[in-house]
């Protein structure tokens, strides 16, 4: 029961899927695939949109995350990542969406594509203006996830973690990596959330990982330690 994994590394959604198979013990083969430039004719067949990942399991193709893990919470039953009770599980996919649309989209992509990406692999400028309308926007999100947890609440959907988590974890891992760690003094539940996820075992073996990919351009690594 393999699967293989294609995509990159730094997508926060490969990384979920990573921290998916960690999570539940599957085995997985990691084909690198970076999506920028034109997408190669022979991944379009298989991810007609060229987007990463594309989960692969006997022969067959599955082009994008969530779809991919839906059908791996079907693969193994243990750790349940899709809460059982109908309202935390709809809760759990309204959080999700949330953080694919909001935060992801809105504040982590601007941030790790002008202050990581462009200046480590495209040898480009930051443009301010882009920077400074993310962080205009940050804390809102930020504030927003910070009322959703407690200090009795160690996750965001329900008592157990779920693919939310999973998801949050793995855009905070670029947010780290574009130099935007929480604020501890003002999000003190985010900030000690995040850290929670980062250290549990899927998270620090997938960020071992990365960390023989990224190297030391990356702040999260540059102390030449993963936080445990």
């Amino acid at each position: 029961m393999q699967v293989t994994i294609h995509g990159t590394a730094l997508s926060p959604w490969v990384r979920r899927l990573f921290l998916v198979c960690e999570e539940k013990g599957i085995e997985y083969d990691i084909v690198n695939v970076v999506p920028f430039g034109d997408p190669d004719p022979e991944f379009l067949k298989v991810s007609p949109l060229g987007k990463v990942p594309v989960l692969e399991f006997e022969g067959k193709h599955l082009p994008d995350s969530l779809a991919a893990s839906v059908f791996l919470e079907s693969l193994a039953a243990a750790p349940q990542l899709f809460p059982i009770d109908g309202w935390q599980r709809a809760w759990m996919l309204w959080l999700c969406d949330y953080l694919t649309t909001g935060l992801f989209a809105k504040v982590e992509v601007p941030l790790f594509i002008q202050r990581f990406v462009n200046p480590n692999f495209f040898q480009k400028g930051t443009d301010q203006a882009v920077v400074d309308r993310a962080l205009g926007l940050l804390p809102q999100h930020f504030d927003y996830l910070e009322g959703q947890l407690s200090p009795n609440k160690a996750f965001l959907a329900s008592d157990a973690i779920s693919l939310a988590d999973l998801t949050a974890g793995s855009i905070f891992v670029n947010m780290r990596h574009a130099r935007e760690p929480v604020n501890a003094e003002r999000w003190p539940l985010l900030s000690a959330y995040v850290e929670r996820l980062h250290a549990r075992p899927s998270f620090t073996k997938v960020l071992e990982r990365e960390s023989t990919t990224v190297g030391r351009i990356s702040p999260l690594f540059a102390e030449a330690a993963i936080h445990p």
